[in-house]
């Protein structure tokens, strides 16, 4: 009896706190809406978004300014505001929602993003804003997902669905010919035009470049490009790395790598790897060219919001052409091969990446027995598509093949490189 009275006495306790809203709330005419506070209005408004960051928006494109007075507390019972929309700033609706052509994202902190989605996979939200450009969001930020026209949508364990998308309240829900309701813990992948669009590429490209002058004079260059098409399970990547360096006009660094993965991802654990592919070149390790194709299967050891760690393997064949040998040397090598693959990306913070890639091959001894390729990036989000990373490159040949001059390359290649990247 004591421990029910108690609970009721903190039941009132809880109705009767006021909710204390301080923000203020700018309506741009396309319908999109932020929550933040307004830090200047003359000829633009300079606007603090809890999402976006600072904005800055002519008056032309917005319709409402709500500021909450300083000092002013908005008091509403709990009770009131469980029940009531009009108490409850989320349960606010953009009037074009469903009806003007464009797709929606409302964020848990109240705010609505008008513009295109571009997919849902592997916890993220690629979403192309008409106000904000293109925004890469955690699904668990995300509150409801309504689109404007029929996407495909992959489920775990079921064909995919072909239809509207609604995600509200942890459900999402197909509106097609067979109509679907299933918890979005369920959902491996959402795009807007399954296997045909340009929507469905994504990518990004990172430049990093140092100059020298005086006593030596020394330019290193290092590009990273990666361009992705997905599908609600599938992924097809290029990446492309390349590095360049010259001191007192010898070149010290010249090679160039191009991988291609395609993934098909049976469910929530596992995916298959029918394309892995790699073209290699670096003439100063003696490789005029190594190409390396195979298979694989790979598995998720993690898949959540924030962190995301896979592993790949499989027989491959590698061809490799050397650059010059010995002579009565062959100048090229034929072999089978093991490859495992590691991908690792963690957020440590909301703007601050940690990414990890680790490339293993294992051959016969004529084609270097041994090789690894790693790059471990720290990615800084700067502004919208602008980044800055740190990488760290690591390239690693256990038996690297004699030169026609009897010189032996050394075995580990490694580069710490800082650039600019932009998504797109």
């Amino acid at each position: 009896m004591k421990r029910r009275s108690r609970r009721c006495w903190w039941a009132l306790v809880l109705v009767a706190i006021p909710v204390l809203a301080r923000a203020d709330v700018l309506v741009c005419t396309n319908g999109e809406r932020f929550v933040g506070t307004v830090i200047a209005d003359t000829t633009n408004v300079v606007f603090d978004s809890e999402f976006g960051g600072r904005l800055v928006i002519s008056h032309a494109k917005i319709s409402e300014i709500r500021r909450t007075p300083p000092g002013a507390i908005t008091i509403a019972p709990v009770a009131l505001i469980a029940t009531s929309a009009s108490a409850n700033p989320a349960a606010w609706k953009p009037p074009g929602v469903g009806s003007d052509g464009s797709d929606w994202v409302q964020l848990k902190s109240g705010e609505w993003l008008r513009g295109q989605l571009k997919y849902i996979q592997n916890k993220e939200v690629e979403f192309d804003s008409d106000e904000m450009d293109q925004q890469t969001l955690d699904l668990q930020d995300v509150s409801q997902v309504i689109t404007a026209h029929r996407v495909f949508t992959q489920f775990e364990d079921l064909k995919p669905a072909y239809g509207k998308l609604v995600i509200s309240n942890e459900v999402v829900m197909v509106e097609g010919d067979e109509p679907l309701a299933l918890h979005r813990d369920l959902l491996i992948g959402i795009t807007p035009s399954g296997l045909r669009g340009i929507r469905d590429w994504s990518g990004n490209l990172n430049l990093g470049m140092s100059l020298q002058s005086g006593n030596n004079h020394q330019m290193t260059v290092t590009t990273i490009g990666e361009l992705a098409r997905r599908t609600p399970n599938t992924t097809l990547e290029f990446d492309y790395l390349g590095n360049y360096s010259k001191v007192d006009e010898v070149q010290n660094a010249n090679n160039n790598r191009v991988n291609v993965i395609y993934d098909i991802r049976l469910n929530r654990d596992w995916f298959v790897r029918p394309v892995q592919a790699e073209y290699y070149q670096d003439a100063l390790a003696n490789i005029s060219y190594r190409l390396t194709d195979g298979v694989g299967a790979g598995y998720y050891i993690f898949d959540r919001t924030g962190l995301e760690w896979t592993v790949a393997a499989g027989p491959s064949f590698q061809y490799t052409r050397f650059a010059t040998v010995e002579p009565d040397q062959s100048d090229s090598a034929s072999t089978p091969a093991g490859v495992l693959v590691s991908s690792f990306k963690a957020d440590i913070t909301r703007r601050l990446t940690f990414i990890q890639s680790w490339n293993s091959t294992f051959t016969k001894r004529e084609s270097g027995q041994y090789t690894h390729h790693t790059v471990s990036t720290l990615e800084f989000e700067i502004k919208k598509h602008l980044n800055l990373d740190v990488s760290f490159i690591w390239d690693y040949l256990q038996n690297p093949q004699t030169q026609s001059d009897g010189s032996v390359p050394q075995k580990n290649d490694a580069y710490l490189t800082v650039g600019l990247g932009v998504r797109f």
